[in-house]
């Protein structure tokens, strides 16, 4: 379960330090988002940034934000076979890419190596 107390000084420490999109774009870069294509991972991570401050400042429920996030994933990512899975299969990947934001671990990702 993620910890909303961890969650709210990650999230009020990145107000004063550069903003929380720096570090909610390497929390989906490391789960693979950049495989994705459209939209990239720093413009996803700006609407990232408005579920988690709805979080922080008005309901305070993890649970819920893993929930909008898993369904932002879902309406963001690709379209298979003409339908969208339901929001359940999103949820994994939602829950890491908070966790990964609050432990700060996404900002730890190195780049694949590209030759040269």
């Amino acid at each position: 379960m993620i910890s909303f107390t961890s969650l709210r000084e990650r999230f009020l420490a990145d107000r004063h330090g550069g903003g929380a999109l720096p570090g909610l774009a390497a929390a989906l870069t490391a789960i693979g988002w950049r495989a994705v294509g459209e939209p990239s991972p720093e413009e996803l991570a700006s609407y990232l940034v408005e579920l988690v401050e709805a979080c922080v400042t008005d309901h305070h429920d993890t649970e819920l934000l893993v929930d909008a996030v898993a369904r932002l994933l879902r309406d963001s990512g690709p379209l298979l076979d003409g339908g969208l899975p339901p929001v359940a299969a999103y949820e994994p990947a939602a829950r890491e890419v908070v966790e990964r934001y609050v432990r700060g671990e996404a900002r730890r990702v190195e780049l694949p190596f590209t030759g040269g």
